[in-house]
């Protein structure tokens, strides 16, 4: 793959934003250590305007597993929960909230992906990001030849660069880094019970339908339940224990779905919080019981919605897995 231009940030960046008109937008991909975010920072100190941090796991401008649009100077300005420190298996809604912030942002903007290009799937999200933000220009930094299919399947205008003095960081490093900015962004965060029926959900069948009676649902599954709702021909439950007679309750009920859900999956699973119709930032479901959730939020102010995201993460910023709710 040819190289336009080769050298320290600062000397590309100034070549770069030559390319870059005053209300454009520009954006950088590439896998990771490859220089992504070191260039990123240098083109808006030129350029200005602002950022959108797409890179989930490792976001030098928000907390993890947020798409975030601001600067690298004041921080964040607004985000798009995704609830992954990966786009892999969410790639619909990362485009959709890399989308999103960019036609929020002030012009010029510069976009730093993360660093999923390996494989078809990694190739088809780059090239239908590219499509979908319409860049004036995309900087292309590979480490050897493995961006050149997009290249040559781009339609935009292309410049390919190679940031000298870039540092490999192993995986414990960035694990490591994510720990950190996790712990930041839990750090303005305190904790508040709030009882099941009023817990505001998005994105989940537990947020919606009626809500049924934990007590008669217990005796015919033969297990705790703590709280259920039903949509239709969907009942949802979260429960302790293991059930016994979760097929006769389907054919009872008529039930298309019967989703239960163990209680320790809630809890310390990573949740997005917003008021007043916009995203404050990231919490954690602390522990479930039968009156309600213990929340760590930001500020501990209620929230008028929250968002499960798809890990489960500890006070301290360690992740214990991921898995989706229904």
């Amino acid at each position: 793959m040819r190289h336009d231009f080769r050298g320290p940030a600062e000397e590309v960046a100034k070549r770069i934003a030559e390319r870059v008109p005053p209300e454009g937008c520009v954006v950088l991909v590439g896998g990771v250590d490859v220089g992504k975010t070191t260039l990123a920072r240098e083109l808006h100190r030129i350029l200005g305007g602002e950022v959108v941090d797409a890179d989930l796991g490792q976001s030098a401008i928000g907390p993890p597993t947020v798409i975030t649009l601001g600067t690298y100077e004041e921080g964040m300005r607004d985000g798009y929960f995704v609830g992954d420190t990966t786009p892999r298996g969410h790639l619909v809604i990362a485009l959709s909230g890399t989308r999103r912030m960019c036609r929020a942002a002030r012009r010029p903007l510069v976009v730093d992906t993360d660093g999923f290009i390996s494989g078809q799937a990694g190739r088809a999200y780059k090239l239908a990001l590219i499509e979908a933000l319409e860049p004036d220009l995309v900087v292309f930094l590979p480490r050897k030849e493995e961006l050149e299919l997009l290249r040559i399947s781009c339609e935009r205008e292309v410049v390919v660069a190679s940031i000298s003095g870039v540092r490999q960081k192993s995986r414990e490093e960035r694990a490591e880094t994510r720990e950190a900015n996790f712990r930041s962004a839990f750090a303005r965060c305190r904790e508040l019970k709030v009882p099941w029926e009023r817990i505001p959900w998005k994105g989940t069948v537990l947020g919606v339908g009626e809500i049924l009676d934990p007590g008669t649902l217990s005796k015919m599954l033969g297990c705790d339940v703590y709280f259920a709702r039903r949509l239709g021909g969907e009942v949802v439950a979260v429960i302790e224990g293991k059930p016994i007679s979760v097929g006769a309750v389907r054919a009872f009920w008529g039930l298309d779905e019967l989703y239960l859900i163990p209680q320790s999956y809630l809890a310390d699973r990573l949740i997005g919080c917003y008021s007043g119709g916009r995203f404050r930032g990231i919490g954690r479901i602390v522990s479930v019981d039968h009156e309600g959730l213990l929340l760590s939020v930001p500020d501990g102010e209620e929230p008028d919605a929250i968002r499960p995201g798809y890990l489960r993460v500890t006070a301290s910023g360690r992740e214990l897995g991921r898995s989706a709710l229904p």
